[in-house]
């Protein structure tokens, strides 16, 4: 069960990277046609800009997700130097989970609170609601909300020196892998 559950979190987190570099794509493109139509054409497009800025808020509540499965969250990095305790160790990713776990479940209350309001109007460049981009917040939270407790969990209960948030990467290459502690 532990092992398909750990399958079925590895295959949603490389979706959630597949969707976030067609994101990506969709803020690139959006701002160069922005920029060719501006300077090109001496006109401009209002649907590239919202294009662009939707997409840029649904990268980044997705990228989160990622980040916090890989324990990529703001943790002070001094404690890799304090001496090894099991126990310590526990503690610190122990607190560190309870700060995100309890800044995700207020990201997720207020967006869901917010989608009301956010689906009663509509954005006047795409023409579609902006309950759209609001459904942002929910969802990446929701997502990171789960991710949060993997990463926790599999990090409380890791050997010592292993290293249990090894989600796997689309692409990375091996020159590109930074150490902690490297410059």
């Amino acid at each position: 069960m532990k092992r398909a559950l750990h399958r079925l979190l590895d295959r949603l987190d490389l979706a959630v990277q597949m969707l976030c570099i067609l994101l990506l794509g969709l803020v690139i493109v959006g701002v160069m046609w922005q920029v060719l139509a501006r300077y090109v054409t001496r006109g401009s497009t209002a649907w590239t800009a919202e294009l662009a800025s939707y997409a840029f808020v649904w990268l980044a509540m997705l990228a989160i997700a990622l980040g916090v499965r890989r324990g990529r969250h703001m943790v002070l990095d001094i404690w890799e130097y304090v001496p090894y305790r099991r126990w310590l160790a526990r503690l610190i990713d122990s607190v560190a989970f309870l700060i995100v776990a309890g800044t995700l479940l207020l990201l997720l209350a207020f967006g869901i609170e917010g989608l009301g309001a956010a689906w009663s109007r509509t954005a006047p460049g795409l023409g579609i609601s902006t309950g759209w981009v609001a459904l942002a917040v929910p969802v990446g939270s929701a997502l990171a909300l789960v991710f949060a407790v993997e990463a926790w969990w599999l990090s409380v209960n890791a050997d010592e020196g292993e290293d249990p948030l090894d989600a796997p990467l689309i692409h990375q290459p091996a020159d590109l892998i930074v150490i902690k502690g490297e410059v």
